[in-house]
């Protein structure tokens, strides 16, 4: 589909917000658990739907999500076994080859205006509370295939009722990239903080007005880009204080397990930085409870590396209350040398089993 070229302007932005550039694999179990997005990676379809009549409108497959207008397009391998009446050859293949960013799932959408955007709608898990402040992400990557253009005017937009959106909508979104989403290679996280009515019970992704801001990638005027979507992610936060949104979108969502040097259990300036990360995190969401675990290796006796982990567990839990974590939240737990993620047959570096753990619920 050929989309006419579309007059530039600026559309005012309503929050700040920034995109960034994330190569993690996966995120923490507690954003995973606490995602108010269902289907937030499109992994989930219907697999009894086994017959849909035109392969260009094959979102009806993607589960909790439907098309809010036009017809973006779902990406996934369960698509091979649907018999399509009527078959477009290299249809989806015209658009790139950029790999879903986490799974095998992903949506692609046309962002232009007038009659040709598209966008996608889920019904949140929960309805939004009025008031409340909520950390928005989503990724996304410009199609190089068809693409002509790149844009900022993407995002999300949040309504009280299944949204009827129209050729001539004109709504704002919500929350929008703050810089041109031009990358063809890499997966781009536009992200941002959204203060709710309290009567928000429906997302919708894409680009819903008539003047998207962007620019020409291939020469020329601006005409239109193709993006895919992956990894979207709502989650409510603490009531912010001296909110920088910058920080908040820049902040780590996926960490890794704290580990000491052998027979060390003080929070020396490395620890501090990574335990900061964590910090970061439970004060600015909310959080039942922080369990901190933690091990040794097996280098003395199994009372002596009890105690060694209990240390390192209860210097972390220190650390943490120092710096405004509730004490009530945390518990320890002193694992000593029972739970190795090295053994004696492997290859790996024996120190790992020299760690903290910090599970998040």
């Amino acid at each position: 589909m050929r989309v006419p070229n579309s007059k530039f302007c600026l559309l005012l932005v309503l929050c700040m917000v920034f995109i960034s550039y994330d190569i993690n694999s996966q995120d923490f179990e507690h954003s995973r658990t606490q995602n108010l997005i269902p289907n937030p990676s499109f992994e989930e379809v219907h697999t009894a739907l086994r017959r849909i009549e035109m392969e260009m409108q094959n979102f009806s497959i993607m589960k909790d999500w439907k098309a809010s207008i036009n017809t973006p397009d779902a990406y996934h391998p369960q698509l091979e076994l649907v018999k399509f009446t009527h078959r477009s050859p290299n249809f989806l293949k015209q658009f790139g080859k950029q790999d879903p960013r986490t799974g095998e799932g992903k949506v692609g959408m046309y962002i232009a205006g007038g009659t040709y955007k598209e966008g996608v709608t889920a019904k949140l898990k929960r309805p939004l509370g009025a008031g409340k402040y909520y950390y928005f992400h989503m990724y996304v990557s410009l199609g190089e295939g068809i693409s002509n253009s790149c844009t900022s005017s993407i995002g999300s937009y949040f309504s009280a009722r299944d949204p009827k959106i129209t050729l001539t909508s004109k709504l704002q979104l919500h929350v929008e990239s703050s810089k041109m989403v031009c990358d063809t290679k890499q997966w781009v996280k536009v992200c941002g903080v959204y203060r709710a009515k309290g009567t928000e019970k429906y997302i919708s992704l894409g680009y819903f007005s008539d003047s998207p801001r962007g620019k020409s990638v291939k020469g020329g005027k601006y005409d239109t880009g193709y993006y895919f979507v992956d990894d979207v992610l709502l989650m409510e936060m603490r009531a912010p204080k001296n909110l920088v949104a910058g920080q908040i979108c820049n902040m780590a969502l996926d960490f890794s397990p704290i580990e000491f040097l052998i027979g060390e259990s003080e929070i020396y300036t490395e620890i501090q930085k990574a335990l900061d990360s964590y910090i970061q995190y439970v004060t600015i969401f909310k959080v039942n409870s922080v369990k901190i675990i933690g091990h040794a290796d097996d280098a003395g006796s199994a009372f002596e590396n009890e105690i060694m982990s209990a240390m390192r567990a209860s210097n972390v839990k220190q650390y943490m209350i120092e710096k405004g974590v509730e004490e009530s939240l945390i518990e320890i737990v002193a694992a000593g040398d029972t739970i190795p993620v090295v053994d004696e047959d492997s290859d790996l570096d024996p120190d790992s089993n020299n760690r903290v753990e910090i599970k998040i619920e």
